[in-house]
């Protein structure tokens, strides 16, 4: 019996053992498997990886190929407030290889401001602080103090660019609403910009080679500072880049904005005075020299020009006479800490009184001198200096004074300009990049030759919605 025992046992044991070694080998075999498999995965996955940086490679490089024109900071035209949708600029190739497609940009914004008028000043004119349009008779233009609501900065701008063998070509049309000369006081179409750039020529109209618009401080008032050169003409201009932060020197013919100021002869023989006129013999040549460093920029311009003025419908045109009129503006911006900058502008010369954003004068004017009356360019200078300041990355700051002072001759009327100051400060907040809203305080007084002058005082409210659409073909 216990022969027998062992003899089943020993069977039943092997048969018992022989399933557990087949499980062993079947794991062993599994997870040899498995490895090679995971092997296998991680091989794949590699070379996914790599043909993804591959394809993430080609498409950046694609992209850069078929970029769009890119735009230089200066020829010294930044954005500003009262400045443009845009910043103005030499055009850069973006890739060796042309690309054909055509672009286009359409930008603007909707701009309100609500203005209270502690004073008073020219009502075409209420829309913004114009310091030579302040009256120096109390009760002018009414009882002080005045509720002004205002669209007239909405902008809205279209640009079209593109390459060609020549260069890249950009060409942009800007507007505003803010009514000037015969719409003076109502909200209508007024043109900025018609300008277009090939490689780095530059034809149409557009802020004058005299001025530095980059110095616009963050004055939100449509007519800003009165000290500083502020003028758009039509123009030819070439720019040549002197390196690849924005240096440049550029050299321009631009239509003359001349004037004339008859002076006392106004009060002698108004019909007279009714024909003269300013004439533009030749156009004014401008030029101007520009250095971008990190730690901001500094700009020279001059101008050279050829004052004239004549009598229309009299024999010869005479009274008529010409004088040689010249200037210098000298501009900057110093970058102080974070985002804050320091603007300043001086501007001085003979029959510039045009360029001043708010000269109050004319270019050329009569003097009696030696017992004889000529016709003389009016000496002028003006200042700006602004601060800049940010306090986080949504709230800023601008605060300072400019000033425009004539030099007048003893045959101008005693009511003319002589000096006109224009100060401000203001608080704005900008939630995002495409909303602002903010106040401002502004202050002008106007000083005349007979000793008589005017202030003003005024609040702000302005809020504005931003929008940039680009449409590229593909």
């Amino acid at each position: 019996m216990i022969r027998n025992s062992k003899n089943f046992i020993l069977p039943l044991a092997i048969a018992l053992a022989l399933p557990v070694q087949a499980q062993e080998l079947d794991e062993a075999t599994r997870i040899e498997l498995l490895e090679q498999q995971l092997e296998q995965q991680r091989a794949m996955i590699e070379q996914q990886q790599q043909a993804l940086e591959a394809m993430q490679s080609e498409l950046s490089r694609l992209k850069e190929a078929r970029a769009e024109p890119v735009l230089t900071v200066p020829p010294g035209e930044v954005y500003g407030n009262e400045a443009d949708v845009w910043v103005t600029g030499v055009v850069v190739e973006g890739d060796e290889e042309p690309d054909w497609r055509p672009g286009l940009e359409i930008a603007g914004f909707v701009n309100l401001d609500m203005i209270y008028d502690f004073d008073r000043v020219a009502p075409v004119w209420k829309s913004t602080l114009v310091p030579s349009t302040i009256p120096t008779t109390p009760g002018e233009f009414g009882g002080d103090g005045e509720f002004i609501f205002s669209i007239k900065q909405s902008q809205m701008a279209f640009k079209s660019y593109m390459e060609t063998p020549l260069g890249d070509l950009m060409g942009w049309i800007e507007f505003d609403l803010f009514g000037t000369q015969a719409d003076a006081g109502n909200t209508a179409f007024n043109l900025r910009h018609a300008y277009f750039e090939l490689g780095n020529w530059g034809a149409g109209q557009t802020w004058t080679t005299f001025m530095d618009i980059s110095t616009w401080p963050n004055v939100w008032d449509w007519w800003g500072p009165s000290g500083m050169v502020l003028n758009r003409n039509p123009m030819l201009r070439y720019t040549l880049p002197l390196d690849d932060r924005g240096s440049h020197f550029a050299v321009a013919l631009e239509q003359q904005n001349g004037s004339f100021n008859a002076g006392i002869f106004a009060e002698l023989d108004q019909e007279l005075v009714m024909s003269l006129a300013a004439k533009s013999e030749v156009p004014d040549l401008i030029a101007r020299w520009r250095m971008e460093r990190d730690w901001g920029h500094l700009q020279v311009a001059g101008v050279a020009r050829h004052l004239a003025f004549e009598t229309l419908g009299s024999v010869d045109n005479r009274p008529r006479g010409t004088d040689f009129g010249w200037g210098f503006n000298v501009t900057g911006i110093v970058n102080v800490f974070g985002r804050d900058q320091i603007k300043y502008g001086l501007t001085f010369g003979e029959g510039i009184a045009s360029f001043m954003n708010d000269g109050g004068g004319s270019n050329i004017v009569p003097e009696l001198k030696g017992g004889v009356t000529r016709e003389v360019a009016l000496e002028s200078i003006g200042y700006m200096l602004y601060y800049d300041h940010w306090w986080d990355d949504q709230w800023s700051s601008s605060i300072g004074i400019s000033q425009n002072d004539n030099k007048l001759t003893n045959l101008q009327l005693t009511d003319q300009a002589d000096k006109i100051t224009y100060a401000s400060t203001n608080l704005f907040y900008r939630p995002t990049d495409q909303l602002l809203v903010g106040i401002e305080a502004l202050y002008g007084k106007l000083e005349q030759a007979n000793g008589a002058s005017g202030s003003d005082f005024r609040l702000q409210f302005t809020t504005r919605y931003s929008f940039d659409h680009r449409f590229s073909a593909n």
